[in-house]
C-alpha cells in the first residue's frame, strides 16, 4: 500500500501529465470560448487514458462517492467543453485533493486502515504479552484482547480493500468478506472462526473452555495469523499497484 506522501507525488504528477500533448484553440464563434485541443489523434487517446486513470485513482483513493471523485467525473463528463478541457480540469481537482490530504485536512481511507493493521500488531498485542506474563491477571483478560487485536485487523483489511461490511460487524462477518474477495483461504476461515470462538467464550464468561496455557496459545495464533494478513495486504496491494506516471 502506497503512503499519503506517495498518493500526493502520484497526483501532482498526473496533474502535469493531464496537461501535456494539446493546445489552446482560438474562439470558434459567437457564444464561445476558447478551448483545447489535442495536438493530434494519437495524443488525444493518451490524453483519454490519463484522464481514466485519474478517474480511477480517485474512485479508489478518494472514495467513489466523495465530493472530489462526483466532482472530476462530472468536469470530465461535461458536454459543454473539450475532452481535453475536461482533462485539464480534472487535473486541477487532483492537485486541490493531494493539497488537502498533504495539509492534513483529508485522511486517505486505505492509509488510515493500514495505520489501524500497524497498532493491533504492535500495541494490543503487545499489551497481551504483558497481561500473560502477570499471574494476577485471569486469562480471559489477554484472550479477549488478542481477540479485538484480531477483529480490529481484519476490519482494517476490509476497509483498505474497500470492501463492503459485513451484515452483521464481527470477526467472523470480516473474513467472510475477506474469503469473498479471494484474500483468505477457507483454512483460514476456519482459524479465524476458531480464534473468535475463545475470545467470544472468554467474553461471555465461559471458563471452563479456558484451559492453562490457552492464553499463550491463543496469543502465538493471533500473531501468526497478524503476520499472515499482512503478508496477504501486501500481495494485494502490489496486484493492484499505483500507476506509474508518464516519464
Amino acid at each position: 500500500m502506497p503512503t499519503a506522501a506517495d498518493l500526493v507525488a502520484w497526483a501532482r504528477k498526473h496533474a502535469t501529465e493531464l496537461e501535456a500533448d494539446m493546445n489552446m484553440q482560438p474562439t470558434p464563434g459567437a457564444g464561445y470560448g476558447p478551448y483545447w485541443k489535442a495536438t493530434d489523434l494519437a495524443a488525444e487517446s493518451r490524453i483519454r487514458a490519463r484522464a481514466i486513470t485519474a478517474l480511477d485513482f480517485l474512485d479508489r483513493f478518494a472514495g467513489a462517492k466523495s465530493q472530489w471523485t462526483v466532482r472530476a467525473h462530472a468536469a470530465f463528463d461535461q458536454s459543454g467543453h473539450s475532452m481535453e478541457t475536461g482533462a485539464r480540469e480534472l487535473g486541477d481537482i487532483l492537485r486541490a485533493w493531494a493539497d488537502q490530504v498533504n495539509a492534513g485536512i483529508l485522511v486517505v481511507p486505505q492509509v488510515e486502515a493500514q495505520g489501524a493493521r500497524a497498532i493491533a500488531s504492535s500495541d494490543l498485542m503487545e499489551q497481551v504479552r504483558m497481561l500473560i506474563e502477570d499471574r494476577a491477571v485471569h486469562p480471559a483478560a489477554p484472550i479477549v484482547l488478542a481477540g479485538a487485536a484480531l477483529e480490529v485487523a481484519l476490519r482494517s483489511a476490509v476497509d483498505e480493500l474497500d470492501l463492503a461490511s459485513p451484515q452483521k460487524p464481527s470477526i467472523s462477518g470480516y473474513a467472510g468478506s475477506l474469503r469473498a474477495a479471494g484474500l483468505l483461504t477457507v483454512q483460514d476461515v476456519k482459524d479465524v472462526e476458531q480464534m473468535g470462538g475463545l475470545r467470544n467464550a472468554a467474553a461471555h464468561g465461559q471458563f471452563d473452555e479456558l484451559i492453562p496455557g490457552r492464553a499463550g496459545l491463543m496469543e502465538q495464533q493471533v500473531n501468526l495469523f497478524l503476520r499472515r494478513l499482512a503478508d496477504l495486504m501486501e500481495s494485494a496491494s502490489a496486484a493492484a499497484k499505483l500507476p506509474l506516471a508518464e516519464d
